[in-house]
């Protein structure tokens, strides 16, 4: 094979696989709102209305449209660490489903543990996570996940803010150490 040809093939190559990473953002980014009264309940509601729900702490949750609907998808952690999912309608806030998932014992032991650290102060919780971004940058959370590289916890967050603007950011979720 020339030479020349080697270099069309991988420029052809690099081309389709930026194509593909940008079509799947392009994906993710229709699950954000337009604006920030889009939806009649925030994030912040519907994982209030979720916890309350399931009587479980919440650790992540996002924004998404499913069959043309936004709804909020809510994964829960129970006082065992097993997940609950729960979907909330963004207009309404009714549940529109919830159910236990169980056999994941390594998930299960990474949410009793982000659990402990909750409850104990070591980890913010997601709704503080949530509050104090929404007050650093003035808008509205529509994503949070929970992050562990290499033992460096934090939240990756999305946000929209008041200028329309979409933002990602992360917040360390171990709390400052007081010394005094």
């Amino acid at each position: 094979m020339k030479k020349s040809n080697i270099v069309k093939s991988a420029a052809l190559s690099a081309i389709i696989g930026m194509s593909a990473m940008m079509a799947a953002g392009s994906a993710n980014a229709g699950d954000a709102p337009f604006s920030l009264n889009e939806d009649a309940v925030t994030l912040l509601k519907a994982v209030e209305i979720a916890s309350n729900h399931t009587g479980a702490e919440p650790l992540e949750a996002e924004r998404e449209v499913e069959m043309g609907q936004a709804v909020y998808e809510i994964k829960l952690a129970d006082k065992n660490g097993e997940e609950i999912k729960t979907i909330i309608d963004a207009q309404t806030g009714e549940v529109i489903f919830s159910k236990q998932r169980t056999g994941h014992d390594d998930d299960q032991l990474e949410n009793a543990l982000w659990l402990s650290g909750i409850s104990s102060g070591k980890y913010l919780s997601l709704k503080e996570a949530v509050h104090q971004l929404e007050s650093d940058f003035g808008g509205k959370v529509w994503s949070v996940q929970m992050e562990d590289d290499h033992n460096r916890l934090s939240y990756e967050i999305e946000l929209l803010n008041a200028r329309g603007q979409h933002i990602e950011t992360r917040i360390d979720a171990i709390r400052p150490v007081n010394k005094s």
